[in-house]
């Protein structure tokens, strides 16, 4: 325990300003020798070179290798370099290198290229042995440097994995990690996730079980892994004060439950609870039935953790996904790789879009004179096909060009599609390439189609032409219309509001679901913001429902600040309305003012999921503390909140963000 609280001190003093030096003075040097280089093995023969040049090294509290010598920028440095990257954003198909190691899924790609017999396929076989020889020697000068360091454990592991198979619960995830890294701090991109972490690596669990090993003993050891999450990503947020590397804020989850939880699910939450950390962010996949005890352990380890753990109803996902023509053993294996964003496991190349909801709504509004709500719903449906129509058309070809699909041949390595096929993840040829539709302001949105309906077209109280002229003066001289619509009951108080805000999603779902795509993609739709509801309403004038131009709109699938006053059970009752049993991502942040018992959280949830509900997330706030932050943030360095589906610092967090979870609603 002392080795964990050394090492997650380290992480709280390092330097949010400091690059990944070695990597960045390596690329400096490989993009002057690769300038103008533009061979198929280029994106191969810089990773190689850079895995040469950078040092192994290992601090002595150390328990699994894979760091990285962090320095300021020097003078004229423009870092991060992007001479490697990729897209992040996945899960890595870690069963199958703890099964045969990088090698034997090498010599699997080589024996694929030679069958299907065409240059492209050979090309990116040669690719992948250049890669994983280049591993091969990193992880050997790794073993060298825990020799000398006097770690055994450690060098006898690196002389194994992740070349090879993995022989117990510690070279397991020594492989693991030694390959994040890799992809995460070297090559460099954000949100690289563990996949369904507790099936993968429950056979090594079990078996130093067998040997004698403790759970408690194991559950340290899983800690220890856990805290090299933080280490790589420092404490900033991606959108305020940035840490110069490609995963800065990444955001790293570890998916556990399903339908088979077991021993490691539950060592998983004991390991975070004893972090306590921003990352790893856990996501439970809850089944209630499946298993009495671990789920009263999920709601324990919730009271504790709140911000850090996410909760899905696994049964509803499925069922959702099958119902889009996923099969059923393919649905069972999904997983959530970055924030709310759905993908399936390693089986896919997943890729997403925030759709600009309200402001294609908005055009709408002023599009013409409609005589009732149909009407204008028939115009913004309409408009939001033909606008994701177009989108989905430059999607077609994933993200194409002779760049990208030199780009990702480590990603391709470990995406077993890819593999098989002998093709990178960008060139969209697994069978399973993932289109997460992300659509904003739901509430906002369902909240404007019921004044429309209630005040105009029922009530009469203004023409259409005239309340559209109120909205192009931002309500200026309608006070008494202004007041009249803040009187209204909204989506988030169970009443009749929510009946639009579902309406509004049943249309949303109807385009994403109806759209032009080939056989191997699939439209993922959801309801989630990320900061779009703060970052995105400078392109959204005033609407119906009261807000004013340039003013942030509702949050994922929470309704509009301060709009719920019910209580929240009312809350729950409404979110639940959202048409959950087609759609695959959002977030539900429930905010408590004090702790809350986990008898009281297992209720509410279970409740929450048996009436239809998709995801609840927790923070446990103080606004005084919160207050206190922004003006004394020295003194909170480690204090955390749930966002929109992930932990972050809070005081690393941009002020309008800060304000912005000071705003939610307390329960």
């Amino acid at each position: 325990m002392e080795r964990l609280a050394t090492l997650r001190k380290k992480v709280f003093e390092s330097d949010n300003r400091a690059c990944f030096i070695e990597r960045e003075r390596a690329l400096s040097e490989l993009a002057l020798e690769f300038d103008g280089y533009t061979g198929e093995d280029r994106y191969a023969r810089i990773l190689s070179e850079l895995l040469d040049r950078v040092s192994t090294p290992l601090e002595p509290e150390d328990i699994f290798a894979g760091r990285a010598v962090e320095a300021l920028p020097e003078e004229g440095m423009s870092v991060p370099s992007f001479l490697l990257c990729s897209t992040g954003h996945m899960s890595f198909n870690y069963e199958k290198l703890l099964k045969l190691g990088l090698r034997g899924m090498v010599d699997g790609i080589c024996r694929s290229a030679k069958a299907l017999g065409d240059e492209e396929s050979l090309s990116f076989a040669r690719n992948a042995k250049t890669v994983a020889d280049a591993v091969e020697r990193f992880a050997a000068r790794y073993a060298q440097s825990a020799r000398l360091a006097g770690k055994e454990e450690m060098a006898k592991a690196l002389s194994a994995v992740p070349m090879g198979p993995a022989y117990d619960f510690y070279s397991a995830l020594q492989s693991v990690w030694l390959m994040h890294f890799i992809a995460s701090a070297l090559v460099g991109s954000r949100d690289y996730a563990f996949g369904r972490f507790d099936q993968f690596m429950l056979p090594f669990f079990q078996a130093d079980l067998a040997r004698g090993k403790t759970e408690e003993e194991l559950t340290v050891l899983l800690a220890g892994f856990f805290i090299k999450t933080n280490e790589i990503c420092g404490r900033t947020t991606h959108n305020y004060m940035s840490k110069p590397v490609l995963c800065q804020a990444s955001k790293q989850y570890v998916n556990i439950g399903g339908k088979s939880p077991n021993v490691l699910s539950r060592a998983v939450l004991d390991a975070a609870c004893i972090n306590s950390m921003a990352q790893p962010q856990i996501v439970v996949l809850l089944s209630p039935g499946a298993d009495e005890g671990f789920t009263d352990k999920v709601f324990e380890s919730l009271s504790v953790l709140t911000d850090k753990m996410n909760i899905y109803n696994y049964g509803q996902i499925v069922s959702a996904a099958v119902k889009r023509g996923i099969p059923l053993e393919v649905a069972e294996d999904f997983t959530y790789s970055a924030c709310c964003t759905y993908d399936l496991n390693w089986h896919s190349y997943r890729m997403e879009y925030y759709v600009p909801v309200l402001a294609i709504f908005d055009e709408a509004l002023h599009a013409g004179e409609f005589g009732c709500l149909a009407e204008l719903l028939s115009c913004f449906e309409q408009k939001m096909r033909a606008h994701l129509s177009d989108f989905v058309d430059g999607r077609k070809q994933g993200y194409g060009g002779d760049t990208a699909r030199r780009e990702y041949v480590l990603d391709g390595i470990m995406l077993s599609d890819s593999a098989a096929n002998c093709r990178y993840p960008c060139q969209c040829s697994s069978k399973y390439n993932v289109l997460n539709l992300f659509f904003p302001g739901i509430a906002t949105l369902g909240d404007s189609l019921y004044v429309l309906q209630k005040l105009v077209f029922e009530e009469k109280r203004m023409s259409y032409s005239a309340f559209v002229e109120m909205l192009k003066a931002d309500f200026a001289g309608n006070d008494g219309m202004l007041a009249r619509i803040g009187s209204m009951t909204f989506f988030g108080n169970d009443g009749e509001a929510d009946e639009y805000a579902a309406m509004a999603g049943r249309l949303l779902l109807d385009v994403a679901e109806g759209l032009d795509t080939p056989e191997n993609f699939f439209v993922m739709p959801g309801f989630y913001s990320l900061e779009r509801e703060n970052t995105g309403c400078g392109d959204v004038g005033a609407l119906p429902n009261g807000k004013k131009a340039g003013m942030p709109f509702s949050e994922n699938q929470s309704p509009t600040y301060g709009a719920d006053k019910n209580g929240i059970t009312a809350l729950l009752k409404s979110v639940s309305k959202l048409p959950f049993d087609r759609a695959f991502g959002g977030g539900l942040n429930l905010t408590f003012s004090k702790a809350v018992s986990p008898e009281i959280l297992r209720s509410l949830v279970a409740a929450y999921f048996d009436l239809g509900g998709q995801h609840v997330g927790v923070t446990v706030l103080d606004k005084d503390t919160l207050r206190d932050a922004m003006a004394h943030p020295e003194k909170y360095q480690s204090l955390t909140v749930r966002l929109y589906g992930f932990s972050e610092y809070f005081v690393s967090l941009p002020p309008w963000q800060q304000l912005a979870v000071l705003n939610r609603t307390e329960y």
